[in-house]
């Protein structure tokens, strides 16, 4: 019983025995990308069509003030703005995660192909053959990690501009209703 504890322990720390948790770590990080990607989408459509109810709302209102050009401008920055925010989302592509430092050296960047600097697939071949693959998918996964995180960071300030738009929206209408502006 307590050589197979040894054994198990053994088996659970090997180098090879890292590489499916590695790769299960990576398609995690890597399906949160892509949620990120499409709730991006979802929200950022959302968010312009909630734009038409909320104006319409306004258009009700029998009695139009006539805008200074500054107040036009400040409401499409606040109404324009989450628009942009949510496509920056959907922007930030794997050459702009944030950089590793020292590790990319010694990586093959075998699992985020490049055609132009693999050559032919004779050449990928021989390289595969010679990478370490545990840090292959260390590197694509830190990498991947600081992208979903990047990605997160830029959503959540989507839905912050989106939410103060909004209520720049919401003020201007009540102000408007009690013939304040």
């Amino acid at each position: 019983m307590n050589a197979s504890r040894v054994s198990e322990e053994t088996t659970m720390t090997s180098p090879a025995s890292d590489t499916p948790h590695l790769l299960a770590a990576l398609k995690e990080a890597q399906d949160t990308v892509r949620a990120y990607d499409t709730k991006a989408q979802i929200v950022g459509v959302g968010y312009i069509f909630a734009l038409r109810i909320a104006g319409g709302i306004g258009a009700e209102n029998p009695d139009p003030v006539a805008f200074a050009p500054w107040i036009i401008l400040v409401a499409w920055a606040f109404v324009m703005t989450p628009i942009i925010f949510f496509g920056m989302v959907l922007y930030p592509s794997r050459k702009v995660a944030p950089k590793l430092a020292g590790s990319a050296g010694s990586v093959r960047h075998m699992l985020y192909v490049e055609p132009d600097r693999a050559g032919d697939v004779d050449a990928y071949l021989a390289a595969a053959g010679e990478c370490d693959w545990r840090r292959e998918i260390a590197y694509e996964l830190m990498k991947t990690s600081g992208l979903r995180d990047l990605k997160r960071t830029r959503f959540l300030r989507a839905l912050f501009a989106a939410a103060l738009g909004f209520l720049l929206i919401f003020l201007g209408q009540v102000l408007h209703g009690f013939a304040i502006i």
